[in-house]
């Protein structure tokens, strides 16, 4: 039997994993012996009860803290990377401590660094240098024949990918989100194998990761297989559960939460106005929240109309990694964007979502309300390098001010199959196939590897 070492310190990582065909497939295999790694008792005790198997283990690692070459290292690690988002991110930090030595040396030392050879060279150096054995124990227990891992740039998890490179163990990386490899930081150490979404993205691991291409596998975006297995509602029965109208149009709005935006509630106010006004006619609002965020409660109360779900458990206090989405909650996505007629969001890969189901997407590209801080100002995210690229595509609008956000909504409402080519080419580019079997790509190349 082999043993495959496997990541579960984030919600994303749950989600792309434990509830897509990886999961299913790798389990499944009676040659297989998965452990997975959580961040505490509590979420181990939370996942096995519904990911229980003879098979299965769960391991808690809590209590790790960057010190010494691994600090260095991973503070170098921010300055290794020169994308447009790093750079923004750069301005947002200055707006916020106005320290503007920092934000000077900071700037040149990524000018500087932001090189290959030099990636290269730190790479080395936090191979060698940097001893740390929390992992230890584990290897000489499980004995593994494969690390999979779906977050490349957390601490924790490269001291894992350490470990086994040194114990000659192979290795399989996932870039489990389309902004990963331009938003912050470089990944440390290079996995022998790295899944990618698309050929943009692996286009992205050869210039920013330095990955040889003969490493990187196309396969697509597990978490949207279940647009494609997942039968939805109906719209009768859609509607009958949500309590909608049945004869108006559905304009779903995801806001992007108030870590990022401070137009939120501002938004959600203006779309309702608007139809109650008729300047939007024979239709009606939907709010969908993020996972990963809070809504505010008693912006909630005050909005005793407002028709919304709130997917998600929340594990922390703050907007954070530590959530998850049920089944039923990952279904009820489907079902929401399948029976849309416009979808209206900020700077999201739900933009992408709902563009697999051909529905008109807006990008809202106005400020509702000015702020003094660029990361409270939603429209600052479309210059992100990772979403330049949706952008480009031509298959979402971008209205510039209220009065053409309102008639673009209903140019959408009237024909639907405005803009189609376009977001035929979002999901073409993005997503690579829509064919419900990235997650069993994904375990296939696991199981392959453990194999040769």
């Amino acid at each position: 039997m082999k043993t495959i070492f496997i990541t579960l310190f984030q919600g994303t990582e749950a989600k792309s994993i434990l509830r897509t065909n990886i999961f299913s497939n790798l389990s499944s295999d009676a040659n297989v012996r998965i452990v997975f790694f959580v961040g505490s008792p509590e979420r181990a005790e939370y996942y096995r009860k519904e990911f229980s198997h003879p098979r299965i283990v769960y391991e808690s690692v809590a209590g790790y803290a960057l010190h010494g070459w691994g600090k260095f290292f991973s503070s170098l690690s921010f300055k290794l990377l020169n994308t447009e988002t790093v750079k923004l991110r750069r301005i947002m930090t200055l707006e916020e401590n106005k320290n503007y030595p920092a934000y000077f040396f900071n700037t040149a030392a990524n000018i500087f660094l932001a090189k290959n050879w030099i990636r290269k060279l730190v790479r080395l150096g936090d191979y060698f240098l940097v001893r740390e054995n929390i992992f230890s124990v584990y290897f000489e227990k499980y004995q593994p024949a494969l690390v999979f891992l779906a977050n490349l740039f957390d601490g924790l998890e490269i001291s894992l990918l350490r470990e086994a490179k040194r114990r000659s163990v192979k290795t399989v990386g996932f870039i489990n989100s389309w902004d990963k490899l331009t938003a912050r930081n470089i990944i440390r150490v290079l996995p022998d194998k790295l899944l990618v979404f698309n050929d943009l993205v692996k286009q992205e691991a050869i210039k920013y990761a330095d990955m040889v291409e003969k490493d990187i596998y196309v396969i697509g975006i597990p978490s949207y297989d279940w647009h494609i297995n997942h039968k939805p509602l109906s719209r009768e029965e859609f509607f009958v559960k949500k309590r909608l109208d049945p004869v108006k149009k559905l304009i779903v709005y995801a806001p992007m939460g108030k870590t990022f935006s401070n137009s939120d509630w501002d938004i959600i106010d203006l779309l309702q106005t608007a139809i109650k006004s008729g300047q939007i006619q024979r239709a009606q609002l939907m709010v969908r929240f993020q996972p990963n965020d809070f809504a505010d409660e008693l912006e909630l109360k005050k909005r005793s109309w407002l028709i919304y779900d709130y997917p998600g458990i929340r594990f922390s206090k703050e907007r954070g990694v530590d959530w998850d989405m049920s089944f039923d909650d990952i279904k009820g996505l489907t079902d929401t964007l399948a029976n849309a007629d416009v979808f209206v969001c900020y700077a999201s890969s739900m933009s992408i979502d709902a563009a697999i189901f051909n529905k008109p997407v807006i990008n809202i590209d106005f400020e509702v309300k000015r702020s003094e801080l660029m990361s409270k100002s939603p429209t600052y995210f479309y210059q992100m390098t990772h979403y330049q690229n949706a952008v480009k595509s031509g298959g979402i609008s971008y209205p510039k001010s209220k009065e053409e956000f309102i008639n673009q909504i209903n140019l959408y409402l009237e024909n639907p199959t405005l803009d189609r080519e376009g977001r035929q080419c979002l999901v073409r580019e993005q997503c690579w196939q829509v064919d419900g079997k990235s997650g069993k790509r994904i375990a296939n190349i696991i199981l392959e590897s453990i194999k040769l």
